[in-house]
C-alpha cells in the first residue's frame, strides 16, 4: 500500500488507536503502585498522540505522551 497522506496517514491513526486499545494491558507493566488513570486519544491532528495520565506509588499525578509519527516510504524491495 502506498501512503499518499501524512497528515494524518490512516496508519498512524489506525496504530494510535491500538496503542489507547492496549492501556489495560500497559498498565500490567507497571511497577506496583503504579496505575493509568485516564487516556486521550487525538487522531485528528498531523502526528496522532495518546496522552496517559498516571499516578505513581507516592500518589503524585504525571503525564506521558505516546505520538505517532510515520516516515515517508523509504523501504527497499
Amino acid at each position: 500500500m502506498r501512503t499518499r497522506f501524512y497528515n494524518p496517514s490512516k496508519l498512524e491513526v489506525s496504530f494510535a488507536r491500538a496503542v489507547h486499545d492496549l492501556t489495560q494491558q500497559l498498565e500490567t507493566k507497571l511497577d506496583d503502585g503504579e496505575r493509568v488513570i485516564n487516556t486521550e486519544s487525538i487522531h485528528d491532528t498531523d502526528n496522532p498522540m495518546v496522552i496517559f495520565k498516571l499516578e505513581d506509588k507516592e500518589g503524585d499525578r504525571h503525564e506521558v505522551v505516546v505520538q505517532i509519527i510515520q516516515r515517508p516510504d523509504s523501504f527497499v524491495k
